[in-house]
This record gives C-alpha cells, sequence and structure tokens, in this order.
C-alpha cells in the first residue's frame, strides 16, 4: 500500500489509533514526550498531527506546516489550536468530545452528589474521629431544579445521568436548539437564573465565554446554588466564585479545572485565592480528570479514526 503520509503522534494514545492509522496507509511517529519546540521544528514533515493537551497549534507553528492535512485532537477542547488560521491553509480540524461525554457527565453528578450529600467535608470530619450528624444533613436532589449551561456532549450526558432522580432539567445552549425533550427543557439564561437550585458548566473555552462566571453571573441567581464545573477553568473568574461562596450565593461548588492548573507556576494572589476556597470547607476539587476513565482513550481512538478516515 502506498503512504497517504506521515503522523506525528505527541503523547500517550491508545494502541488502537497507531494500528488504525497503519490501516489507512499512513507511516506513524509517535513521540509521547515531544516538546514544543521540537514540533515546531520538525511539523513540517508531516501529513497529520495527532494532540492532547501538552502541545498547542498556533500560527507561529502551523506556518511551518507546509505538508499538514489535518490536525487531531484526542479530547474536546480545541482551545489550543488556531482553528481559523488552521482552515485557512485548507487544513482539517477534527475533535472527539464523544470520547469521554460519559465520564464527563458521570464526574459532574458525581461532584454534585458530594456537594449535596457533605461526602467530601464529613468523611475528613469522620477520619479525625469528629461524628458531626447535625451539621452534616444532607440535600435531596430530588425536586431540585438543575440547569445546564452548554448543550454539547457532556451538557447531554450529564442530563442524562440526571433522569432518575426525579429533578427539573434547564439547558441552555446560545448556539443550539430544538434539543428539548419531555425531560430537558430548553430555556434562556434568565430562565437559569430565576430558578436554578445547582448549575453545571459544559462549555469550550473561547472569547464569549472566558470568565462567564463572573461577579455579574452569580449574584443574577434569585436561589443560592450549587455550581459545578468540568468545562475550562478560566470560564471562571475565581475570585468572584470565592466572594459568592463567602456571601453565600454558592452553597458548595465542585471545580474539575481550574484558571491556573500548573501548581508551579501559581502566583502569590492565586494561592491565597486557593487556599481560601479551600478554607471555604464548600469546594471540592478534582484535578482535570472528569474526562479521562480508563476507557476514554479507547473512546477517542475510535471516534478519531473513523473522522480521519472520513476525510479522504
Amino acid at each position: 500500500m502506498e503512504t497517504k503520509g506521515r503522523v506525528l503522534i505527541t503523547d500517550k494514545v491508545d494502541d488502537l489509533l497507531i494500528q488504525g492509522l497503519l490501516q489507512l496507509g499512513y507511516e506513524c511517529d509517535f513521540r509521547a514526550f515531544i516538546s514544543q519546540e521540537e514540533v515546531d521544528r520538525i511539523i513540517h514533515q508531516f501529513t497529520g498531527i495527532i494532540i492532547t493537551t501538552k502541545t498547542t497549534l498556533f500560527k507561529s507553528t502551523l506556518e511551518n506546516a507546509i505538508g499538514l492535512k489535518w490536525i487531531a485532537r484526542a479530547g474536546s477542547g480545541m482551545e489550543i489550536v488556531d482553528v481559523e488560521f488552521a482552515k485557512s491553509k485548507n487544513i482539517a480540524c477534527i475533535n472527539s468530545p464523544e470520547g469521554n461525554r460519559n465520564s464527563v457527565g458521570e464526574h459532574a453528578l458525581a461532584l454534585l452528589l458530594a456537594l449535596t450529600h457533605n461526602i467530601v467535608r464529613s468523611s475528613k470530619q469522620t477520619e479525625k474521629l469528629n461524628w458531626q450528624v447535625e451539621e452534616n444533613r444532607v440535600n435531596e436532589l430530588e425536586g431540585m431544579t438543575i440547569g445546564i449551561i452548554g448543550y454539547g456532549n457532556t451538557g447531554s450526558a450529564f442530563a442524562e445521568k440526571l433522569k432518575m432522580f426525579g429533578v427539573s432539567v434547564l439547558a441552555y445552549d446560545k448556539y443550539k436548539s430544538g434539543f428539548g425533550n419531555e425531560f430537558v427543557k430548553e430555556c434562556e439564561m434568565k430562565d437559569l437564573f430565576n430558578q436554578c437550585e445547582a448549575v453545571s458548566l459544559h462549555v469550550p473555552l473561547t472569547d464569549e465565554t472566558f470568565h462567564l462566571a463572573n461577579w455579574n453571573f452569580f449574584q443574577q441567581f434569585k436561589n443560592n446554588i450549587y455550581f459545578i464545573n468540568t468545562s475550562r477553568g478560566k470560564v471562571v473568574e475565581t475570585p468572584c466564585l470565592l466572594q459568592a461562596i463567602k456571601d453565600n450565593k454558592v452553597i458548595g461548588a465542585g471545580l474539575d479545572v481550574l484558571e491556573n492548573e500548573n501548581f508551579s507556576s501559581l502566583s502569590s494572589i492565586e494561592l491565597v485565592i486557593i487556599e481560601a476556597l479551600i478554607q471555604t470547607n464548600k469546594t471540592i476539587f478534582t484535578p482535570h480528570v472528569a474526562g479521562k476513565s480508563f476507557y476514554t482513550r479507547k473512546k477517542f481512538a475510535e471516534v478519531l479514526l473513523s473522522k480521519i478516515s472520513s476525510l479522504e
């Protein structure tokens, strides 16, 4: 079989993806520990490139990609790719949000249940032989109105998980309509602000969504809310979230993502804010693992192979 070109794979992927690319006729150059500088230096040699999160493909890199025909993101967020510039060079850009939708949906639900049932706080207290019952009475989900902002793969997966809990689900998506059903009601943001007792973010990071959850956002909620973010850290203006928690506008927050996830580079102000969030005892943190189950690499591989083959 005549080769269709070389593919640079810049991080660990499921073997299924490599084998599938070989069967499609590509040569694979697997460099799991490649640096950004080396990507910039050698990208002109490749027909395709597969990235996760550590490699960025902005204009300065893509200007050197003279033979590149496609970019494949093993994951969902495309903020690490200059998609518009890539398209101007006739480079196809694909991602695989279908691959971790279930994992993210489950994780968002887990965070919500952990908050409403005081799982983390009461566990830490009990480990210290501090038996606190009244302080840890739980809130049941049944009867709650839960809002979803962004009704793509993960937002709809979260909604599916909520079906069994006897809740009302409102969903807002600026770019989608016609997705309402007997369980999920399409709404405007004002409806979320007026009715919701919990809200979960499922949006990409764009210029529009940067600091979407700011001071004005939290102040518009009629009810005090539980707040979940499994999307991107910079969608939330963290100091505003901290103040909303202090003001009891946010009863509890479950955060899988942070504005700065490189703890070695935290500024003194960022460190103070994170420590203050911890001290509230109303925040649960997880290290951006919502979409990283033991199965997602294989699912990413399946989705990407299907999309790459359809490019031909």
